[in-house]
């Protein structure tokens, strides 16, 4: 089964995340978020989105599914999502 973030996520963008703790509850929020539901009852037993969904979100960010998120703009996405969750 191939992955879904495998071809959309580089070691880069992982590299961004790790070495800024204060985002790593928010990346994981983040991850959750898109996994898909009762993702824990299948194999592989990882809350991995769903292709479709990664690709639809890469495609409406870059304009075509077939780019890497570039690690700039995950951390931007994370900041984003750390902060719009503290106001709501």
């Amino acid at each position: 089964m191939a992955l879904a973030l495998e071809s959309m996520i580089d070691i880069r963008s992982l590299a961004a995340v790790v070495i800024r703790p204060w985002l790593w509850v928010t990346a994981i929020g983040a991850v959750l978020a898109f996994a898909p539901r009762r993702w824990w009852t299948e194999p592989p037993f990882l809350p991995i989105p769903d292709r479709d969904v990664v690709e639809w979100r890469v495609t409406t960010a870059y304009g075509r599914s077939d780019m890497t998120l570039a690690p700039g703009d995950v951390l931007s996405y994370l900041r984003w999502r750390k902060t719009s969750l503290k106001k709501g």
